[in-house]
Order: structure tokens, then sequence, then C-alpha cells
């Protein structure tokens, strides 16, 4: 793959590459052959910059910002993709009582608004056969307590992705979404651990175990897929926790 040129290579955006599932998403698809444009906030990229300075190119943008959107997409226009990634997300916990609307405004500006900036105005550039993954969340399937405007956010681009498959499909452009459940990365909390107590597998999962479904969503192994959502939780969402403890409570009882 390194003799490959930058002309040679299929061409992919990823937005938010600098650290966790972006980041290995990103890589993943460096290391199969793509050239990835990416676009970071506030990570040093320094260490990344130098062991793809061949296969990758990083764009500072605030997606908070719409002058910086704005700033970003007309600069990213002058570029063809073969695959899309809208994975740049923000988490902030709020307190409900005293609910701070600029987590609200911020959250649904970074979840979802760029999100379909993004797949509106470069519409143009993704080639026909392309492909748009959007990376959304188990979140977005239900309620939230100190997380609403997350979890609504990412419902709504859950939402948003099939509503893209639908028009985009006539122009040969797949539009899917993956939902991630409890992943290790920086923004786990101490909270999110424990969720691996009620996943089916024992775990939470891992960065790469994201960038393996956008690998496969992006082949041409997925090319009758649009308008879906792939859950990779390790099937914590199958899980009601008064079922699971009702059931562990009969077997400690038998023995």
């Amino acid at each position: 793959m390194n003799n490959i040129s930058k002309s040679q290579k299929k061409t992919a955006l990823v937005t938010g590459a600098s650290r966790g599932i972006g980041k290995s998403i990103a890589e993943a698809l460096i290391n199969n052959g793509f050239f990835v444009y990416a676009t970071y906030n506030s990570t040093d990229i320094s260490d990344m910059e130098k062991k793809h300075k061949d296969s990758l190119e990083f764009i500072k943008v605030d997606f908070k910002s719409t002058q910086d959107l704005q700033k970003f997409i007309k600069n990213i226009q002058k570029h063809n993709f073969d695959l899309v990634i809208n994975n740049a997300g923000m988490f902030e916990q709020e307190v409900f009582d005293k609910y701070d609307h600029d987590i609200w405004y911020n959250t649904f500006q970074v979840n979802l608004h760029t999100a379909f900036e993004i797949c509106i105005n470069l519409i143009e550039n993704i080639k026909e056969d392309g492909s748009i993954i959007n990376i959304a969340s188990t979140d977005g399937y239900q309620g939230s307590f100190g997380s609403m405007a997350y979890a609504a956010s990412k419902a709504a681009l859950l939402n948003l992705t099939k509503s893209l498959a639908n028009n985009y499909g006539a122009l040969g452009v797949r539009v899917n979404s993956i939902s991630p459940g409890w992943i290790n990365t920086s923004m786990a909390t101490d909270a999110s651990y424990e969720a691996a107590s009620l996943s089916p597998l024992g775990r939470n999962g891992k960065p790469e175990e994201i960038s393996d479904v956008v690998l496969w969503l992006a082949s041409d192994a997925a090319r009758f897929v649009t308008g879906s959502d792939i859950k990779v939780d390790g099937g914590y969402t199958n899980v009601d926790y008064i079922m699971k403890k009702e059931a562990e409570d009969i077997k400690n009882q038998e023995q």
C-alpha cells in the first residue's frame, strides 16, 4: 500500500479523527489504501501526522462555529471523495434542573448540523458508488437523564441517515450509520466501564471494532446496504437489567 501514489488511492474524509473512534477509523482506512483528509480541533496530531505523512492531511476546524464549518466546506469542496465519515461529536453532561442551553445548541451544531451540511454540500464531490457513514450512538435509541442533547442529536442523526439514503440512492451513493455502544475511549466515564457487567460479551468495545465495521460498510461487500444502522455494542442494548437480575437471583437460589 505504501507504494501507491496519492492520485491512485481512494479518498476519504473523516471528521473528528485525532482521537478515539475517529482516529481508529482514519488509521484503518489509511492501512487499507485510502488517502484521508481528517479534521481536528484541539488534540495534538503531530505523532499521527508524522506516522502517516504520505496518506493523511489534517484540517483544523471548530464545528461549534458556523463560520468555521462554512469555511471548511468551501475548502474541502476542492476534492472528490469515495467515502465520507461524519464522526465529529460533542458530549457534555447536563444538570437537568439547571439546564445550560448552550450545551443543547452546541451539541446539535456539532453532532447533527455539521453532518447535515457536509452531506448536503459535498454530494457532488462524492463519486458514484461512493458511501457516507454517520457515526451515531446507541444513546439515540433511548432517553437520557444527564445527556439529553447528546441522545437527542444522535437520534436525529439516525433519522437523517435514512432520509439521505432515500435521496442519494439514485445518485449511486449509499448512506448508513453505525451506533457504537460503550467503547473504551477518552470519552468514557467511570460509570461507563460498569456497562461491561451487563453486556452479553462481558466487556466494553474497542475503537478498532467500530473501524472494522466502517471498512465493511465502505466495501463492495456492502454494495446493497443503504439506509441501515448497525449497532456495535456487544449486545448491551438487548439486556434489560431487571430481567437479568431476576435470572441471576433464580440461578443463585438453585445452587
